[in-house]
């Protein structure tokens, strides 16, 4: 018998903007990681990396979500991707 686990999602998504593309919603910790891995400008900075960090800790259950949204948040700022 499979079990599915449903992916723990934030109370407010994080809205990014990629590049020169319309703004996004990022609901929680898988979405999140997808961006840094795949859509994010640069694979550098303090923030970019504690973000990663804190989004395989969510996806293994050693962190809160909320703290991982804190973490993806600023390293939207890092990367002048958050559309406010």
């Amino acid at each position: 018998m499979q079990t599915h686990l449903q992916a723990a999602q934030w109370q407010i998504p994080v809205r990014i903007r990629v590049g020169r593309g319309l703004a996004e919603a990022v609901h929680g910790p898988e979405e999140a990681l997808n961006h840094l891995t795949y859509r994010w400008p640069a694979d550098t900075g303090s923030h970019y990396d504690n973000a990663r960090r804190q989004c395989l800790n969510a996806l293994q259950r050693r962190t809160p979500v909320e703290v991982v949204r804190e973490a993806f948040f600023a390293a939207s700022i890092e990367a002048g991707m958050l559309d406010i």
